[in-house]
C-alpha cells in the first residue's frame, strides 16, 4: 500500500508539520505499512492501517486508549503519541487509505538481542505490567482458539505450488495434535492489556538503555504471562533453540519488578507452544502482506517447536 507524494503533503499540511523534505517506506511489520515523514518541524511516521475492518479499528482505539492511560500516569518509557485534528480526531483518510500519525520515537532495535538488551526487556516488560494493571478491562474469551481452529479449516485442501504449501501439508497434523493437547490448560492468572508482541523489534535502545516502546497493535485483555512467554521465545533463543540460560536471567529480571507465581511460570512452555501453533497457520493462510516470507516464519515456528517437544523444555 503506498503513499503517494499528494497523500504526504496533505498530512503535513492537516497537522500542520511544515515542509515535506522527504519520505520512505520501512520495511518490516505484517499488517500495517510505516513511513518515515521528515518535514521542517521534525520525523514523524506515518502508519497506513493495512486491515481496516470494524474489528481491527476498535482494537486501534485500544491502542489509543492504552497511550492516553499511561501518558497520564507518566509511564518512564517513550510510547507513540498520535498526533490530532479537530475534534480529537487521530484517523485520517486519506484517499482510499486510513493513517495515524506520530512524532518518531530515535532510538534502534535489534533482531538479536544482547544479555543486557534482555535484562533490560525484562524489567521494561515488568514495569509495563505494573502500570497497565490499573486499567480495568473485561475478561474475554479466547479468540484466538476460534481464529486457529478457522485456519486449519482452511487448510484442509492444500495444493502443491510452493514451499509453503510443502510444509503446511507436511506439518499441520503436527500442529494440530499440539493444540489439541495445550488448548485444554486453562490460564485464569492475573490478566491485564498486554502488549501483545513484546520482541526485540518493538523496542527502542539508545546507548545502554532501552528508551521507547512500540507497536501495541496486537495489545488485548489476557494474562500477563502472555507477554511474557512472546518475549522470552521471540528474544530467549540460540540458533533456533529456546537458550535456558537467557530464559533464568529474563525471569530473574522480570521478576525484580514484578513477581509470577509459580502457576503462571508452569504456563510459560504451553503459552509458547500455543502461540507458535497460532502464528504457523496465520503465517500460511492469512498473511497477505510479504508473503514471500511465509516459508521463513513457518520455519521458525515449526524448528521451535520442534526444540521444545524433542528435548522436554520446561520452566519452573
Amino acid at each position: 500500500m503506498k503513499l503517494t507524494k499528494k497523500d504526504v503533503l496533505n498530512i503535513s499540511k492537516i497537522f500542520n508539520l511544515g515542509a515535506v523534505e522527504n519520505y520512505n517506506l520501512i520495511k518490516g511489520g505484517l499488517v500495517n505499512y510505516n513511513y518515515l515523514l521528515n518535514t521542517k518541524k521534525g520525523k514523524y511516521i506515518v502508519r497506513i492501517i493495512g486491515d481496516k475492518s470494524p474489528k481491527a479499528l476498535k482494537e486501534l482505539d485500544l491502542q489509543f486508549k492504552i497511550f492516553e492511560y499511561l501518558k497520564n500516569k507518566k509511564f518512564p518509557y517513550l510510547i507513540p503519541s498520535p498526533l490530532e485534528r479537530d475534534n480529537s480526531r487521530k484517523i485520517l483518510n486519506i484517499g482510499s487509505k486510513k493513517v495515524w500519525v506520530y512524532e518518531m520515537i530515535s532510538g534502534k532495535n535489534f533482531d538479536r538481542p544482547s544479555m543486557l538488551q534482555i535484562k533490560l526487556m525484562a524489567k521494561t516488560l515488568a514495569t509495563y505490567h505494573k502500570y497497565i494493571s490499573g486499567l480495568k478491562g473485561v475478561k474475554q474469551k479466547d479468540e484466538s482458539e476460534k481464529r486457529i481452529l478457522q485456519n486449519f479449516k482452511k487448510m484442509k485442501k492444500i495444493t502443491l505450488r510452493d514451499e509453503a504449501d510443502k510444509l503446511a501439508l507436511k506439518y499441520k497434523d503436527y500442529f494440530m495434535e499440539i493444540f489439541d493437547k495445550v488448548k485444554k490448560i486453562k490460564d485464569s492468572s492475573k490478566q491485564l492489556f498486554v502488549h501483545g508482541d513484546f520482541d526485540s523489534s518493538n523496542v527502542l535502545f539508545k546507548g545502554d538503555k532501552l528508551i521507547g516502546i512500540i507497536d501495541f497493535g496486537d495489545s488485548f485483555y489476557a494474562p500477563r504471562i502472555f507477554d511474557v512467554s512472546v518475549s522470552i521465545r521471540d528474544s530467549c533463543y540460540t540458533r533456533g533453540k529456546i537458550d535456558m540460560k537467557k530464559v533464568k536471567i529474563f525471569l530473574r529480571e522480570y521478576e525484580k519488578v514484578n513477581k509470577l507465581s509459580k502457576k503462571e511460570k508452569s504456563m510459560i512452555i504451553p503459552t509458547i507452544l500455543k502461540a507458535n501453533v497460532d502464528f504457523f497457520v496465520w503465517a500460511y493462510v492469512e498473511m497477505k502482506k510479504e508473503k514471500e516470507n511465509r516459508k521463513k516464519y513457518m520455519k521458525e515456528m515449526i524448528d521451535l517447536t520442534k526444540d521444545i517437544i524433542d528435548n522436554g523444555v520446561t520452566i519452573k
